[in-house]
């Protein structure tokens, strides 16, 4: 039986982002499914995306409770065997380096999770392994992910939560490159209001983990990049 992989796209008022991002993951050739979540948006990104790609499937929460919570609501419609989370504000997104990503947990049974590094990061990110780490952009199977939403992480505090799952059960976690950016939330939001923000998202994930648990990522986590002839 072939394996499938769909795509969860978890969103909040990301109208002037979002198509960038569509318009790649609808030319990626191996997603049995695409799913976006709206996680409250008021700026009509949810109209945007009904109205220019009608063949997307759009949950919606009833009302704005975090990332994790948008994750957990879009995986419940998801029949595929794989989830590729996908962030929504991502710029020079390219789909070649999606379909390479997908066809590597797909086509080989070496790994356990592929994330797609963040290559293009800033260098203070690079340094403290962010663009690994904590990019939005990983495939793992469904029933892994479902594993790791039970162990009741909220908000950002998701990426931090599948590391130490993958950590702590032994899988195989590789890395492959990609050229996408995110957009920073000074950008999105002001300097002052972003940069609070980025404090708190850093905060949060050290609550859930715990500094021993944060700094083992930093150190230890996932440094081989994918090899498809690894075995």
């Amino acid at each position: 039986m072939n394996k499938t992989c769909g795509v969860l796209i978890p969103y909040q008022n990301e109208k002037e982002r979002i198509a960038d991002v569509l318009d790649q993951i609808l030319k990626v050739k191996n997603l049995s499914e695409i799913i976006c979540v709206d996680g409250g948006s008021t700026d009509g990104t949810s109209d945007l995306v009904k109205q220019k790609y009608p063949m997307i499937k759009i949950v919606r929460m009833e009302k704005c409770s975090g990332k994790t919570e948008a994750i957990i609501l879009g995986l419940k419609t998801m029949a595929a065997d794989y989830a590729f989370l996908c962030d929504a504000d991502l710029q020079n997104l390219k789909s070649s380096e999606i379909e390479y990503a997908i066809n590597a947990i797909l086509k080989n049974d070496h790994a356990d999770m592929i994330i797609m590094r963040r290559t293009n990061f800033v260098l203070t990110t690079r340094l403290t392994r962010g663009d690994i780490l904590y990019t939005g952009e990983r495939i793992l199977s469904k029933s892994d992910l479902e594993k790791v939403l039970r162990l009741k992480p909220v908000g950002f505090q998701l990426e931090i939560a599948i590391n130490k799952y993958m950590a702590d059960h032994k899988k195989r976690v590789y890395w492959v490159p990609s050229s996408a950016i995110s957009t920073f939330k000074i950008k999105k939001m002001g300097f002052l209001t972003g940069f609070t923000n980025d404090i708190k998202m850093i905060f949060t994930m050290i609550k859930y983990a715990g500094l021993k648990e944060f700094l083992r990522q930093i150190f230890f986590f996932s440094h081989k990049p994918y090899n498809e002839n690894r075995r």
